[in-house]
């Protein structure tokens, strides 16, 4: 058997394991930008202190208060690391199988030759 064209899909399209990579890089800086964004608008918000004063309500609420300004921004930091770890990371890897996959069904069909 000779194999003169490269393997096609059942709707007729040649496999593509290449392209990915850019893509990926996209994803893993967008989850930095957006990581970046958020811990230096987390410093700003930490710089404007406290804002309750002194009257006698004051340092109860602070104390309620403060531990949110840690938290509320945590899900939106943790988000920017999903997409730069899993998304980005995700797709790279997904690149780096598919050249792997590529090139030995590349080989089993010379070895049919």
């Amino acid at each position: 058997m000779r194999v003169t064209a490269r393997p096609r899909s059942a709707n007729g399209r040649e496999p593509q394991g290449t392209g990915r990579a850019p893509v990926a890089r996209g994803f893993t800086g967008a989850g930095e930008r957006l990581a970046a964004v958020v811990t230096a608008r987390s410093a700003v918000l930490d710089g404007l202190g406290s804002f309750w004063g002194t009257t006698a309500h004051g340092p109860d609420f602070g104390d309620r208060y403060q531990p949110l300004v840690a938290k509320v921004p945590a899900p939106a930091r943790m988000s920017g690391t999903a997409v730069e770890e899993g998304v980005g990371d995700g797709l790279e890897r997904m690149e780096r199988e598919c050249g792997v996959t590529e090139a030995q069904i590349t080989e089993a069909l010379k070895s049919l030759r």
